[in-house]
């Protein structure tokens, strides 16, 4: 009889701490540090920041023209590299645009005086349950500027 006390004691303390040693999914706030960490990098091109939150096989692409340029994370952080220190003259702003348990789809706009650059980010968990940047997207949006010099509104 002792025994299978000591067996059902056993059992439900092994319960009990698997249960409460789960933490469950990591919280918003993991994927939103990832986007403010890319925020930050650019503002103040920290290559080493922007290297932590990207994925190994991360890819950034540009359209140019008729074409889509693409450029690997190896190449990213190898240019920001050689402009390490260089403070970006703009204003960031964010939006999530879509989210599920595992992917986050993310606006990230740098405003400049003439124009806007807007960044879609896919965030998505890898296999260590890390958010990183999987995908970027950027484009540009120039600023029209009437004649009192200030801005009015971005062209679509």
């Amino acid at each position: 009889m002792k025994s299978k006390f000591l067996v059902a004691c056993i059992i439900s303390l092994l319960s009990v701490t698997a249960t409460f040693a789960y933490t469950g999914p990591k919280t918003e706030a993991d994927y939103t540090a990832v986007i403010k960490d890319f925020i930050d990098s650019h503002m103040s091109s920290n290559y080493k920041k922007l290297n932590k939150v990207l994925d190994e096989n991360s890819t950034l692409k540009i359209p140019r023209g008729e074409k889509v340029i693409q450029q690997s994370k190896e190449s990213l952080i190898e240019a920001m590299k050689s402009s390490a220190g260089t403070q970006q003259n703009c204003q960031s702003n964010y939006e999530v645009l879509a989210k599920s348990d595992a992917l986050v789809i993310a606006r990230v706009d740098f405003s400049y005086q003439n124009n806007i650059q807007h960044n879609y980010l896919v965030v998505e968990r890898d296999d260590k349950q890390e958010w990183k940047i999987t995908q970027v997207y950027k484009m540009f949006d120039d600023i029209e500027t009437p004649d009192n010099g200030s801005p009015v509104t971005a062209k679509n």
